[in-house]
């Protein structure tokens, strides 16, 4: 289940870097100086790639804080069509290089999962779920998971509630990420921004009639 305790290096991840140590061992009494050097080097770019520091959630309770580490490539309006509503969606690509941890965007209760594996059509995995905040707003994130590998781990279940920037998963590689919220928020991102998993704010929620749509935004 999600928790705000976890190490400074994935968790998900140690088997992996066991094995990678365990072969930089074995390199380095029975093999040459240069097998060695290569395998410590992947070893360094492996705990690099699989960091996941702390972040500090910003204290603003109508406060939509990105999933994920990566890059905005979109923001339009769209239909999120599990919810069958008109939404803002905003697109997060995650690159190779960024902290792979996944965070729920709201505070809220997680109302349900959907997990799409790839079709004859399409060769990615699909995981989307869908948070109610506590006022009823409803965000769902859409998580298109990466080819190289299709290994994540995301610890959610219907029912239990869950905090703002609580870690909830773990995205091996990273994927590409949409993230579909209420057509009334206000959204402070733009396309091109870099953002932070947990402590970049992306957009507020509005609960009273705003000074300007968000259509004339867009």
């Amino acid at each position: 289940m999600p928790s705000n305790y976890y190490p400074f290096i994935a968790r998900e991840t140690w088997l992996i870097l066991i094995i990678i140590f365990g072969i930089v061992l074995l390199a380095k009494f029975f093999s040459t100086i240069l097998l060695f050097s290569l395998f410590l080097a992947i070893l360094l770019i492996a705990i690099y790639l699989f960091r996941d520091p702390h972040r500090e959630i910003p204290s603003q309770p109508l406060a939509v804080v990105s999933p994920v580490h990566g890059v905005v490539t979109k923001v339009s309006k769209a239909k999120e069509i599990r919810l069958d509503v008109d939404a803002i969606r905003i697109r997060i690509v995650m690159r190779i290089t960024d902290i792979y941890s996944l965070r729920s965007p709201i505070e809220g209760k997680v109302i349900e999962q959907w997990y799409n594996a790839p079709s004859k059509n399409e060769s990615h995995r699909h995981l989307d779920f869908y948070v109610q905040s506590d006022e009823g707003d409803n965000i769902v994130t859409a998580i298109r998971f990466r080819n190289i590998m299709h290994k994540s781990h995301i610890y959610l279940n219907s029912g239990e509630r869950i905090g703002q920037g609580q870690r909830c998963g773990y995205l091996c590689f990273g994927g590409v990420i949409d993230l579909f919220l209420p057509i009334e928020s206000k959204v402070f991102v733009e396309v091109g921004q870099f953002v932070d998993s947990g402590s970049t704010i992306l957009a507020e929620l509005i609960h009273s009639e705003p000074q300007s749509s968000i259509k004339d935004q867009l």
